[in-house]
């Protein structure tokens, strides 16, 4: 069978490919998610479960390809898998989390997991390995997010693809929302950019101003195609909402308080950190606001910082129900803003808790917020009027037209992307 292969990683990676993964099957196209992250929970995520439920298959690609591997292999992977197990229970519990000995014990497993999934990598992971991998599955193309060869296996992929004749695609796996060259020039610098989508026959975009700060890097920009969000298009919002797993108990007695949710970004993009404290210390002090903040998906040893707040962290419910929840968001740099725009809510933007600029402030899309006084007197407003705001529609949609669809609203964006796909396996 002639095999279109998606690959993810993380969080994100999942929520922008899962769209498109459904639209192939939609299709009748044949289609396999693997994942190469071995500490990536796959068995309690809503997105996987909904594409197993369609009969795709989806598994980390070293359970689903060891059967030439041994027995030792088996050992390793399944020491592997349960020390990240370990620590996934330990961080996903908040008793756990505020132990000093369960704390320690989450980080061995991790050091642990890691060092074996290494000495796996480095023992059984190799050319051969990724051979066989495409001619078990009769992959006709291979699709991985924006991701750099080096991680995980990746590479021994991408060289077999490149031996056998495999045209290998890079998908989106977030929208890049930042345009000060602070920022940008960081991964210039760094070879990032370069290094990260040359390897690859094609990158996919949103939007032409990404395309054209890849292609300033040094990517042959005819290799750059401009296609949309799948992860942000109406079609997949709306089979989104259908299959989200709601968790929130809705209570319409206080319908007076002003319902905050605060999506923090991470701090490894010039985030003013002991500001972002004082903000919630803020919020925490006003009067009529249920406030809530939910930490950045790929939070990693930040997540010290939400750790004994003034305000609830609620980083078990999805962003896209407290968007639901929401009357008010806060957002430094985050593409969810997407999810309240669309549903016409109210978003400040706290532009002073970082040294960068975004394209939502350039559109004139949000409500932009200079200092911790703007930003009383802005919610003090909201809890008057929800609806009085100093942006307006025209902005916004033509923030979502441009960045989100590349083009007009009316795009059909994963029927380009599926004929994009199709076309590229088939020269």
């Amino acid at each position: 069978m002639n095999m279109y292969l998606f690959f993810v990683r993380a969080f994100n990676d999942i929520d922008h490919i899962t769209p498109i993964v459904w639209k192939m099957k939609e299709n009748q196209y044949p289609v396999a998610v693997y994942c190469l992250n071995p500490a990536y929970d796959l068995e309690n995520d809503y997105r996987i479960d909904f594409l197993r439920k369609l009969d795709i298959e989806v598994d980390h690609i070293y359970k689903a390809f060891d059967q030439r591997l041994g027995s030792l292999h088996r050992i390793l992977r399944s020491l592997t898998f349960l020390c990240f197990h370990v620590q996934r229970n330990i961080d996903n519990n908040a008793r756990y989390r505020s132990s000093n000995w369960a704390s320690k014990l989450g980080s061995y497993a991790e050091r642990t997991g890691l060092s074996l999934y290494k000495l796996s990598r480095k023992i059984f992971y190799g050319q051969n390995w990724a051979h066989d991998v495409l001619e078990q599955s009769g992959a006709k193309l291979l699709c991985f997010d924006w991701v750099r060869p080096k991680r995980f296996v990746v590479e021994v992929l991408l060289q077999s693809a490149k031996t056998m004749a495999i045209p290998v695609l890079s998908l989106p796996h977030g929208v890049f929302i930042y345009t000060k060259d602070l920022v940008l020039s960081k991964f210039r610098e760094e070879g990032r950019i370069f290094d990260k989508y040359n390897h690859y026959d094609y990158v996919i975009v949103q939007n032409e101003l990404f395309k054209s700060f890849i292609s300033s890097s040094g990517v042959d920009g005819d290799k750059i195609l401009v296609l949309g969000s799948a992860r942000y298009c109406d079609e997949w919002m709306r089979q989104n909402n259908k299959i989200l797993p709601r968790v929130m108990k809705y209570n319409d007695e206080n319908e007076n308080t002003l319902k905050v949710v605060f999506m923090s970004t991470r701090f490894a993009y010039s985030i003013h950190v002991e500001r972002m404290y004082r903000t919630l210390d803020i919020l925490s002090s006003l009067d009529g606001l249920e406030v809530m903040i939910k930490p950045h998906t790929r939070t990693g040893k930040e997540g010290q910082f939400y750790e004994n707040l003034p305000l609830p962290v609620v980083d078990q419910i999805s962003s896209v129900e407290l968007c639901e929840w929401a009357d008010v968001m806060l957002v430094i740099g985050s593409s969810i803003l997407i999810e309240t725009q669309v549903q016409g809510k109210p978003v400040l933007y706290l532009k002073y808790l970082h040294d960068n600029t975004t394209l939502y402030e350039e559109f004139g899309a949000c409500w932009t917020i200079h200092d911790e006084g703007e930003l009383k007197d802005a919610v003090l407003s909201l809890q008057e009027d929800r609806k009085n705001v100093p942006y307006n529609d025209e902005n916004v949609n033509q923030f979502i037209s441009e960045i989100i669809y590349g083009g007009p609203l009316e795009r059909d964006v994963l029927k380009d992307y599926v004929q994009f796909i199709v076309n590229c396996a088939q020269d």
